[in-house]
Formats: C-alpha cells, structure tokens, sequence
C-alpha cells in the first residue's frame, strides 16, 4: 500500500501547528523558527514509513486518509524527533515578533 502526501493534509497539519494561523504554533528548539512545511513533510514521511513497516512498536498504526489522528501523530513525531515545542500562549504569531525573543 502507498500512502500519497497531498497538499491538503500538509496544509492541515500546518494551520494546527505551522505558520498559517496556526491554533498550536510549534517552533523548533535548536533554530527558534516556527515550524515550517519542510519538517511537516519530513515528520509524514516518518509516520508513513511507520505505518507501511508494521513494527510491532506501530502495529496499531494505520493511515486515516488524513484525519486528526494522522494529524496529531505527525505532531507527536514533530515533538519527539525533530526537536519541535510548543510557544506559548502569550505570543502574537500574527507579527512573529515571539521568534526574536527566543533567538
């Protein structure tokens, strides 16, 4: 089975936590910068090749033609293994002037 990466769940999964007025911004730890679409591909990349390996570990794995679950384990892989966090709440993402404060 081949899962396809459309725009769609990319954009999906950018607007929960990317730079597209995102309702949970993540930025990365090393970089301070927002999380970008770049990682977003590569974290669903991950989740896939999970989900096509069948490992014990993700056995329990299955693709959800995009849906929350999908989105929510790509945001998990995002926290987990590229270094990503949330900003906080005090922040205006709209001006993205919180980036300088962590730079």
């Amino acid at each position: 089975m081949t899962i396809p990466i459309d725009t769609e769940f990319v954009n999906y999964v950018d607007s929960f936590y990317g730079t597209n007025d995102p309702l949970y911004p993540m930025m990365n730890c090393e970089t301070k910068q927002p999380l970008n679409v770049y990682d977003i591909v590569r974290a669903i990349h991950t989740y896939i090749e999970r989900i096509e390996k069948g490992d014990l570990e993700y056995a329990h794995y299955a693709w959800g033609d995009g849906d929350s679950l999908d989105r929510e384990r790509v945001r998990d892989i995002l926290l987990e293994e590229y270094n990503y966090k949330y900003v906080p709440d005090t922040f205006n993402m709209a001006d993205m002037q919180w980036v300088s404060q962590y730079a």
